[in-house]
């Protein structure tokens, strides 16, 4: 699966939060005016990475659920968490995603894209969204989004599953192992030297 459209769908869908619609009216919605946007910023694929990240962190960031996320990855190691390691943690998170979109956005090249949502039950707090992304050689390739829904009724994206693979799933992994070898302070300042 080509990372440039996992990031660049999960950055996309991360930013549906509203509560009063559901998630397919919100990718709808939000979906055309962000890839308008994205394809404007680099429209010659020469749009620097800061320029990128700026988007990245002013109109998508606040809209990921970075708490749920970071709580999943530490998975077992959740246990005896200090608070100020947990802010740290939280932290460290949210910069490895708002750099993992950037870069993914940097090769946005104006894919179509199709949206579907799946059967839910209104009363559940998740949903799925699939996206059938058309690319001009080859075959579509499915991606489903994983929304939860707050306490306050906000919509929020938690996962993606690309091919059949939890994104949180496989990164839940890799991260509890790093955590189990080398601790969590390391793997904190790991996610944070990313760039």
């Amino acid at each position: 699966m080509n990372k440039l459209i996992v990031g660049t769908f999960l950055l996309l869908f991360s930013s549906l939060t509203w509560a009063s619609q559901a998630p397919l009216a919100l990718i709808n919605e939000v979906g055309e005016t962000l890839f308008s946007d994205i394809k404007q910023i680099n429209q010659d694929g020469q749009a620097s990475p800061h320029e990128i990240r700026k988007l990245v962190k002013a109109h998508l960031m606040s809209h990921i659920d970075i708490r749920f996320v970071s709580y999943k990855l530490l998975g077992k190691h959740i246990k005896g968490l200090k608070k100020p390691e947990a802010v740290a943690f939280i932290s460290a998170v949210e910069h490895y995603l708002e750099v993992s979109y950037a870069n993914a956005l940097m090769q946005y090249k104006g894919q179509q894209v199709q949206f579907e949502s799946m059967p839910m039950d209104e009363q559940s707090k998740y949903a799925t969204v699939k996206a059938i992304i058309k690319q001009p050689a080859g075959p579509d390739i499915d991606i489903h989004f994983k929304f939860r829904k707050s306490k306050n009724g906000q919509w929020r994206v938690y996962d993606l599953v690309a091919e059949g693979i939890s994104l949180l799933s496989a990164k839940q992994k890799e991260i509890s192992v790093r955590i189990s070898q080398v601790g969590l302070a390391k793997v904190t300042a790991e996610l944070n030297a990313k760039s």
